[in-house]
């Protein structure tokens, strides 16, 4: 249960074989599949209890569905329709822990809901909403929600449509480079003893007595093939956890939905917002459009989603819903599809429940534990990246500890910078 002894500096395409050597020769702790924020979390959390923790990724870090989110580290405030309180709570308290630790690429962001005719919420819905949002996410008093009437949000964002507004909201929300903070973490846990390799990917598991021993995997930039023993073995590949689940023989019972989620980027020439907004759909849906730099974001939408997995992409049914979203809320502006000048899309892995429409699903994290021992964790969101892989190494510190008698070692990753 010692650290692993690595140059904390050596984390480059130039020590690639040095670190693949490392991570072969030895017997981590903990083996995880997937590179991305619950990979990192996961290796970090580790490391900094002393577990021997190694992590491959058969693309580039965070290349799927954390470096494609909306880049917001969320409050949470939309999930209270859901009457998910405990996730709103712990998505608070996460919130502040992630801006305290990473403020150089975590920042504060104004943003405005408007309350408009015919829509989802009514005003008196939303005044108590934020009122009860203020007080179970734990929101600072200096960024709790303001209600607002329609003079005083046209005066913050005179793009807004007069015609349907009726009122609004002032509140707060954090953005951030998702796909940084990913690799910033890696950086961290790599300092504490962490391996981590990309481009390598998980072909089949080793058993031995019915139960997972560790990996043979393909470096996919040399061809070569490696065995990779381990103690435990986690599987954190986001939108492939249940391809892995079903080389394991144990996709039964729950699995994953996989949700697109798209965004289309204009520049700000035509889009010109003075603040981010959050707005109602009307399909029961929520958009935001968030200037950054000399352009704006607009985004996401949430479609059952059954294609390829590595490349998911914007289709001309996804682009016209988001400009007819922002033209119905900023009519003035008149966007087409030939004003868009980039796109992404992500894949959200989220825990199937029959009957439930995309946007209805629980955005809570699942754990499935297999006959065999793989350890498999779906769902949740980027904020809540540290709880998630507190949970996966808790379960395996616990399993350390009744095998080997060793003391349980708690999570230190709420002080480390």
């Amino acid at each position: 249960m010692t650290g692993i002894n690595i140059n904390r500096n050596k984390w480059s395409v130039l020590d690639r074989a040095e670190i693949i050597k490392k991570i072969t020769s030895i017997e981590p702790d903990i083996l995880v599949i997937g590179g991305g924020i619950t990979g990192a979390g996961i290796a970090l959390d580790a490391a900094s209890r002393g577990l021997k923790v190694a992590v491959v990724e058969k693309q580039d870090f965070s290349a799927g569905t954390s470096s494609r989110s909306t880049k917001l580290i969320h409050g949470g405030l939309r999930y209270l329709a859901q009457f998910e309180f405990r996730l709103v709570r712990n998505i608070g308290t996460e919130r502040k822990i992630i801006y305290n630790h990473a403020q150089h690429i975590v920042f504060p962001e104004k943003m405005l809901l408007p309350v408009i005719k015919n829509g989802t919420y009514t005003r008196l819905a939303v005044s108590f909403g934020v009122f009860l949002y203020d007080i179970i996410a734990g929101v600072d008093w200096k960024e709790q929600c303001k209600m607002l009437n329609k003079k005083e949000m046209l005066g913050m964002e005179p793009l807004l449509n007069p015609d349907i507004l009726k009122a609004g909201v002032l509140y707060y929300e954090y953005k951030t480079k998702d796909s940084r903070l990913t690799v910033e973490i890696f950086k961290k846990a790599v300092e504490l003893g962490a391996l981590a390799i990309n481009y390598f990917e998980a072909e089949t598991f080793i058993y031995e007595n019915g139960k997972i021993t560790g990996i043979i995997g393909n470096d996919t930039l040399s061809g070569k093939q490696f065995r990779i023993n381990a103690k435990f073995v986690v599987n954190a590949s986001g939108p492939w956890v249940d391809k892995l689940r079903e080389k394991n023989h144990s996709l039964t019972n729950k699995r994953i939905h996989l949700t697109k989620g798209v965004h289309i980027v204009v520049s700000k020439t035509r889009l010109p917002l003075n603040h981010s907004v959050y707005f109602d759909v009307g399909d029961e849906r929520m958009i935001f459009t968030i200037p950054e730099d000399n352009c704006v974001y607009i985004g996401t939408t949430d479609t059952d989603y059954n294609g390829n997995l590595e490349h998911p992409s914007l289709t001309q049914t996804d682009a016209l819903y988001l400009i007819k979203a922002v033209n119905n809320m900023f009519p003035s502006v008149n966007l087409t599809i030939g004003d868009i000048i980039s796109s992404w899309a992500g894949l959200r892995p989220l825990i199937h429940k029959e009957g439930k429409k995309p946007s209805e699903l629980s955005r809570r994290d699942e754990i499935f534990i297999s006959k065999s021992g793989l350890i498999s964790i779906a769902g949740g969101k980027l904020t809540g990246y540290r709880t998630k892989a507190k949970k996966i190494v808790d379960i395996i510190m616990k399993k350390i500890v009744s095998s080997t008698g060793q003391q349980f070692i708690q999570c230190k990753t709420n002080n480390i910078t």
